[in-house]
């Protein structure tokens, strides 16, 4: 087996563990090298916190013990929470994050995802494609020479968002849930929004995707396409 890179790119911590850690579990069962990258630090994401610093260090602490059960190593771009903006100081961190992982599959939020942040991330990393190989483009890491296949992950409890693939995730459920649970600031800060626990709606989610895959649990992805960007799915697990 030829070892890989891959690269989950996600807005927020804990956007990894809910929507594609199983698939990133099933890639380090087989032996595959994981990145992940997000482009804010989650910094108003307590009300139990008296500043956006100490959110962000708390944050980035949980995303680096979950990432531990996923082999993972992190980088953290650090623009502002529920703020993020289509910049060419943003572009440069992504592109910069791509070049340093140096994926072969490059999974990411949903351009249309009703979240601004998820919406904003999707839509940079799509946009930036074309950029990774370009060494006139304004980077800090150099061009890279891999064409990889870039698949979008599902938006919060699914809504808008109709999968064309997936993977079964069955097996590494568990061990799924368990990175989810190292986000401890985020169970008391989801409620906020929700009338079901964080725990609950992974559940849920992953049982309901699974149902339309013939799966007990799944994660499903939609496929970006561009000419010379053309999706590989022999390469998800």
């Amino acid at each position: 087996m030829i070892l890989v890179n891959i690269l989950a790119i996600g807005a927020h911590p804990d956007d990894i563990e809910v929507f594609c850690a199983g698939t990133l579990l099933k890639y380090k069962q087989q032996g595959h090298n994981i990145f992940i990258a997000l482009t804010t630090s989650g910094n108003i994401g307590s009300n139990e916190y008296a500043s956006r610093e100490e959110i962000a260090l708390a944050r980035e602490n949980e995303q680096l013990e979950a990432a531990k059960i996923m082999g993972a190593q992190v980088k953290f771009l650090r623009f502002d929470d529920q703020g993020l903006q289509d910049t060419p100081e943003t572009r440069r961190a992504v592109i910069n994050a791509i070049r340093w992982a140096n994926p072969d599959v490059i999974l990411a939020n949903y351009p249309e995802d009703p979240s601004t942040d998820h919406a904003v991330t999707g839509k940079i990393v799509s946009e930036v494609m074309l950029s990774i190989p370009g060494k006139l483009i304004p980077a800090d890491e150099p061009p890279i020479a891999k064409n990889p296949s870039l698949f979008y992950y599902g938006t919060p409890v699914g809504i808008g968002f109709l999968p064309e693939v997936y993977v079964d995730i069955t097996d590494v459920y568990e061990l799924k849930k368990e990175a989810l649970t190292k986000h401890t600031s985020q169970f008391n800060w989801m409620d906020v929004y929700q009338t079901h626990g964080l725990l609950d709606i992974l559940e849920i989610t992953d049982k309901f995707r699974g149902l339309q895959a013939g799966f007990i649990y799944a994660e499903g992805y939609r496929a970006f396409r561009l000419h010379g960007y053309m999706p590989n799915f022999k390469l998800l697990p």
